[in-house]
């Protein structure tokens, strides 16, 4: 099955979406973030644009793209900056070190993991 059906499927877009973020699959993760983007408001919603920038940086990692890397992390650190260490049962505080240890150093950067 194809990740587009799959995206129709999901019962729970967040969920999905962490599953597929931890996969790997960070643009399908992207998109199922947005479904619940769009339906958000508030701090909601700045959680969401957050790990979808969050996503989008990783994609841009795994295509070797620096810039394309440090500016989605710097769009999403402004996020995080408004959100609680952990929100939706997300620690925050942990992805965000993740990422930036993949900022730092894109080589050696390991590949950070969403829980809930």
């Amino acid at each position: 099955m194809d990740h587009a059906r799959e995206q129709n499927l999901a019962p729970d877009p967040f969920l999905a979406g962490i599953q597929l973020f931890n996969a790997g699959e960070y643009w399908h993760a992207h998109e199922q973030w947005e479904i619940c983007w769009r339906e958000a408001q508030g701090i909601e919603a700045e959680f969401y644009k957050a790990l979808i920038q969050i996503a989008a940086a990783l994609v841009k990692w795994r295509q070797g793209n620096r810039r394309g890397l440090q500016l989605n992390w710097a769009k999403a650190q402004r996020r995080l900056a408004q959100l609680p260490a952990v929100y939706r049962g997300v620690d925050l505080a942990a992805l965000g070190r993740a990422m930036a240890d993949i900022v730092a150093d894109p080589e050696r950067g390991e590949r950070p993991r969403v829980g809930t």
